[in-house]
């Protein structure tokens, strides 16, 4: 695999997957990784979480769910005295034109998925352990 192959190596993923169940911080992550890697990282996490959302929920879940406890991007571009389109910050434009500000903000997205994940894991358990009782 090369610098230039989109899927995230087996090696990341499991590292990612044990700090999602441990609930340690993702955003710790990001600072070895390549651009590519964290662009990456930040898909793969979203695809876990609605994942475990989609098993603990069910036909409640609803992605809201994640994306409402993350920072709005007209908020965080407010915050970071940004004056770029919407869209740029939105999409994956910025990585390239301002790393430091965009992996600050899948940063900050990242551990807000993983706290949510959290949050379906301790939901999993509570449901457990009522139907054990």
């Amino acid at each position: 695999m090369n610098e230039n192959d989109t899927e995230l190596k087996t090696g990341k993923k499991l590292e990612i997957v044990y700090f999602l169940f441990t609930g340690k911080p993702l955003g710790s992550l990001m600072d070895a990784l390549s651009t590519r890697e964290v662009i990456e990282s930040q898909r793969f996490v979203w695809d876990r979480t609605v994942e475990m959302g989609i098993k603990v929920r069910g036909n409640q879940f609803d992605r809201k769910e994640i994306t409402r406890k993350m920072t709005s991007t007209p908020k965080y571009q407010s915050q970071q005295n940004c004056t770029e389109r919407v869209y740029y910050c939105k999409g994956t434009h910025c990585i390239h034109s301002n790393p430091d500000c965009a992996r600050n903000k899948i940063k900050q997205q990242l551990d807000v998925m993983g706290e949510v994940f959290q949050g379906y894991i301790k939901s999993a358990k509570r449901k457990k352990e009522l139907l054990l009782e």
